[in-house]
């Protein structure tokens, strides 16, 4: 298995885990709150789960190339197909999570489900893109 193919592998599980606790055990403890937390309060919880994640797909990044280094890591040509395909197909998820939010803030909703859709968009493009090439590296 190539150090992309571990990288993305790695990256695609500490993403569900991370934005998993958020989105299902924390999010919904702030949703029942009346009123719903202002943007700030909910940065202020966001923040440290981003760093979490940072220092953790770090982490797992060092110790794969720690354990192969005589392995380049270099894309090759096959890497950078395989990427390109997952972003253009991940990238009509993500425009469609946009929508999504662009109904809600249309619709009138709080500022709180307006950036939780974003957010959820992002992180579902992410996932899509992330199960995709894992699919593609184990075709080829």
């Amino acid at each position: 298995m190539s150090f992309h193919e571990k990288s993305n592998l790695a990256v695609l599980a500490l993403l569900t885990l991370v934005f998993g606790v958020y989105f299902l055990w924390l999010m919904p403890q702030m949703a029942v709150a009346d009123p719903l937390p202002p943007p700030a309060a909910v940065a202020g919880v966001l923040i440290p789960f981003v760093l979490c994640l940072v220092v953790l797909i770090g982490v797992v990044h060092l110790v794969f190339k720690l354990r192969d280094l005589k392995e380049k890591g270099e894309a090759d040509e096959r890497d950078r197909l395989i990427e390109t395909r997952a972003e253009a197909r991940a990238g009509f998820m993500l425009a469609l999570g946009v929508f999504g939010a662009l109904t809600l803030l249309l619709a009138g909703a709080a500022p709180f489900w307006i950036a939780n859709a974003l957010l959820g968009a992002l992180v579902l493009a992410e996932l899509v893109k992330g199960v995709l090439r894992a699919i593609a590296y184990r075709r080829s």
